[in-house]
This record gives structure tokens, C-alpha cells and sequence, in this order.
């Protein structure tokens, strides 16, 4: 038995429209994957701005409660905490790097061609929306 395959014709502004949106998904997909690495390779500097942040605040709070003098305390930590975000800043520099021109890329597609390309294929501007559809209301309400 033969199956006869059609090829389906698309107008080549859908056809546009389609490949620029897989092309922000490729650039989302990316961001993504370079965040997660970021989270990964920084986990222990992130760690260490918490718990030296933390510390602070129990100082803080120790002194508004009972009043005792954590000055020293507070700003030694001070520097242990401007140290911590330096260490992880310069560790994550790498990966906003890569990061950055990709945020670009999509903010581009996102406001200007996307909806160049939208209009062109639907014929009529794209109004902004203030009500959400009920199937997408459904869809993100839904309980886990």
C-alpha cells in the first residue's frame, strides 16, 4: 500500500514568523542552560554571601532586641560579605557574559519582531491584553 504525502504550502510570512520564534526558544533554551551551569559552578560563593548575610542580621536583630554593641562584629562581617560578593561576582562574570547578548536577542525578538512579524501575517496590530484566557487561567491555577 502507497501513502501519498502532500506537501503543505505555508505562506512564506508564517514560515518567517515560525523560524524567528524557534529561534527565540533556541536563544531562551540557551539562556537557560548557561543559568543552570551558573547555579551549579556557584553554589559554594552563594552559599557563603548567605551565611555571612545572615550572620549580620542575627547581629542586627540582637542588637535592637538586647541592645548589645556589635559594631566590630558587624563591620569585620561587613568585609567578609563585600569579599564573598567579589569572589562571586568574578565567578559569575564568565557566565553573564555569555548570558547577556542572549537577554539582548530575546528582548529584541520579544518587542520588535515578533509582533512586526505577527502583524504582517495577521493583518492588524497586536493589542495588549488584560484579561487572562480561561483555558490559560486554567492551565496555571491548576493544582499541582
Amino acid at each position: 500500500m502507497e501513502t501519498i504525502q502532500e506537501e503543505v504550502q505555508i505562506p512564506e510570512q508564517v514560515e518567517a514568523l515560525i523560524d524567528t520564534v524557534a529561534e527565540r526558544w533556541g536563544y531562551y533554551f540557551g539562556k537557560r542552560t548557561t543559568q543552570s551551569e551558573l547555579m551549579k559552578a556557584t553554589s559554594a560563593e552563594r552559599t557563603k554571601v548567605r551565611t555571612v548575610g545572615n550572620l549580620i542580621k542575627a547581629k542586627i536583630t540582637d542588637y535592637l532586641i538586647n541592645g548589645a554593641d556589635v559594631r566590630e562584629e558587624v563591620v569585620s562581617m561587613q568585609g567578609q560579605l563585600k569579599e564573598a560578593r567579589a569572589t562571586l561576582s568574578e565567578k559569575s562574570k564568565p557566565f553573564y557574559d555569555k548570558v547577556s547578548p542572549l537577554n539582548k536577542a530575546l528582548s529584541y525578538l520579544d518587542k520588535v519582531v515578533i509582533p512586526q512579524q505577527l502583524e504582517q501575517v495577521k493583518g492588524e496590530k497586536i493589542l495588549p491584553r488584560f484579561q487572562v484566557a480561561d483555558y490559560t487561567l486554567k492551565a496555571i491555577t491548576a493544582s499541582k
